[in-house]
């Protein structure tokens, strides 16, 4: 049984750096939580090392498993489920 091994080139590297930034994965931003930029990395790599060599390949497929990072993503967990079914309390209601 053989296997094939694919190195990861100086030019796949800057594929996922940039993919990774463009989604909001940097890891000045994501300084209170690292492991999800670690994640984030690990997903792509193992992306690219699948076979998916494009970056918008990558992106797409990163976007649809994480999400994007930055200040508008919601943490798993949310308490926004509960509201859908409970209604939202007086004090986030807007009038």
């Amino acid at each position: 049984m053989s296997s094939t091994i694919r190195n990861i080139l100086s030019a796949d590297r800057e594929m996922i750096r940039s993919v990774l930034d463009e989604a909001g994965y940097r890891a000045d931003v994501l300084i209170g939580d690292p492991r999800l930029y670690e994640t984030a990395t690990l997903l792509v790599t193992k992306l690219l090392l699948a076979g998916v060599d494009t970056r918008s390949g990558l992106a797409a497929k990163l976007e649809y498993q994480l999400g994007k990072a930055g200040k508008h993503r919601q943490p798993p967990g949310s308490r926004l489920g509960r509201y859908a079914i409970q209604g939202l309390p007086l004090e986030l209601q807007t009038r």
